[in-house]
């Protein structure tokens, strides 16, 4: 039985040296064969601009806007008078000032002979009446004007009014149920 036992480790151990001979063969074959590839790598192209460091031109690299290249069409000689015309010192002092409210955002003020507009982007907190506080308020930052004030909003104050008309209607809609209903219970008994 020992003789049988051995005979069967001695042929294991003669198939698995043949293997690892092979096995030693087939990885030098490959080695050398290796030796004339390159390995893949795949990238996309935002990461083949990236590893190369290149970038798309921006509008300056190319020139820029057609409009720069425009003469005095960017100037701003406030020494001379404003640029725009509606733009001059009352404008810009109402414009200040109302920037410097808690619930507008921003102001934009344009100043004619027989007007004051007033455009300005309200908070989101905004409170009803808005438009009617601004009037005063730029009738106090210019007490002695004859100019109507027109005063526009952004949407937040749209909205506002536009919620605030579906409250009115929706309360008149609860009474007009309730006729019906009690006409409905008068005609049914």
């Amino acid at each position: 039985m020992r003789i049988k036992h051995g005979l069967i480790l001695l042929s294991l151990l003669l198939v698995l040296t043949a293997c690892a001979t092979n096995l030693n063969e087939d990885v030098q074959e490959e080695q050398q064969q290796s030796g004339n590839t390159q390995p893949i790598h795949y990238e996309t192209d935002q990461e083949k601009t990236e590893r190369k460091n290149q970038r798309e031109q921006t509008i300056g690299d190319k020139g820029g806007y057609p409009q720069t290249h425009q003469k005095k069409a960017n100037n701003a000689n406030y020494k001379n008078g404003y640029s725009d015309a509606f733009t001059n010192d009352e404008a810009i002092k109402l414009s200040n000032k109302l920037q410097n409210k808690r619930e507008i955002v921003q102001a934009q003020v344009a100043s004619t002979e027989k007007r004051i507009i007033v455009g300005v982007i309200l908070a989101e907190d905004e409170r009803q009446g808005t438009a009617n506080t601004i009037k005063q308020e730029v009738k106090k930052i210019v007490p002695d004007t004859d100019k109507e004030i027109v005063v526009y909003t952004d949407d937040v104050h749209w909205d506002s009014m536009k919620n605030l008309d579906s409250r009115i209607k929706a309360k008149s809609n609860g009474e007009k149920i309730e006729n019906i209903i009690n006409n409905f219970i008068e005609n049914n008994q």
